[in-house]
């Protein structure tokens, strides 16, 4: 058994098309714990196993930034762009800026692109400027309960360590079960019989799990038994107003409600990075 502390960390996406797709294999792999297969030219591969399986939901992690021009003077040309940028507008998983030099910023993601035949736009495919809505993905360590918390924030994409598939027992998960240490335990605010009355559940459960096993059951039958303070990895990518959202419900900072500690523990501390690292400003 293995005792470790919740944390977040923000995920860059690499540059280009190649970006969008590697950090699609990142939120897929997460899923299955299977980081370790990730090479430097395996993505491409991935995403098109992704696609053909019918896995869409990874695809949405891949963000697509478009600059599409328009001009007014050429009037069929200006009517077709016109027409390819408001398919954009209308579809309530992309965003659309427009400006005064006769250019829309689309901000999407590959799943968009692919199933409503759109791909061809890749050719307008860019960096996101100034003028670009911005989507984040962020991962989050952290426990079963917290991960029902955060689901409910359904506007998000989400890839989620699987209870189902990952099997503790085996040598790349060090043969044991790893939990998160609530908050409150830390803080020291629990007597020590009440500590120790934590970890001894946690080892039971933990044993229980491993017994079943080698019952011949499998991950996603033994798992039953497994507690909310099973650790789970989590990653959430959305547009900064997706994110602004969570803060207002997740952060005592931002919100008038009582977010659960453990939900707060991890997005004040977010929400202060996105204001420092300039995606939103500051909404307290």
């Amino acid at each position: 058994m293995r005792l470790i502390k919740p944390s977040y960390s923000i995920i860059e996406q690499p540059p280009g098309l190649e970006g969008v797709y590697k950090m699609i294999e990142i939120a897929g792999r997460t899923c299955y714990k299977s980081e370790d297969k990730i090479t430097e030219d395996s993505a491409a591969a991935f995403v098109d196993r992704m696609f053909k399986s019918g896995h869409g939901a990874m695809l949405e992690h891949g963000t697509v930034y478009l600059d599409i021009p328009w001009n007014d003077t050429e009037e069929a040309f200006s009517l077709q762009l016109k027409l390819r940028i408001h398919k954009y507008d209308s579809n309530k998983y992309s965003r659309v800026v427009d400006t005064e030099e006769h250019h829309s910023y689309i901000t999407t993601n590959l799943r968009v692109l692919i199933e409503n035949g759109w791909i061809d736009d890749l050719q307008y495919i860019c960096e996101p400027t100034e003028h670009h809505i911005k989507r984040v993905s962020v991962r989050f360590i952290t426990d079963q309960g917290i991960l029902r918390e955060f689901t409910r924030h359904r506007s998000m994409s989400f890839a989620v360590e699987s209870t189902r598939y990952c099997n503790y027992s085996k040598e790349r998960f060090n043969n044991e079960v790893t939990f998160i240490y609530p908050c409150w335990l830390l803080d020291g605010d629990l007597s020590v019989e009440a500590e120790e009355c934590f970890k001894y559940a946690l080892q039971k459960a933990e044993q229980s799990y491993f017994h079943l096993l080698q019952e011949g059951w499998k991950p996603q039958q033994a798992r039953n038994v497994l507690p909310l303070a099973t650790k789970c990895e989590i990653i959430m990518t959305g547009f900064v107003d997706d994110w602004r959202h969570f803060f207002l419900l997740r952060s005592s900072i931002a919100s008038s409600g009582k977010p659960h500690p453990q939900a707060e523990e991890l997005a004040q501390p977010l929400m202060i990075e996105f204001i420092n690292k300039g995606y939103m400003e500051s909404i307290t």
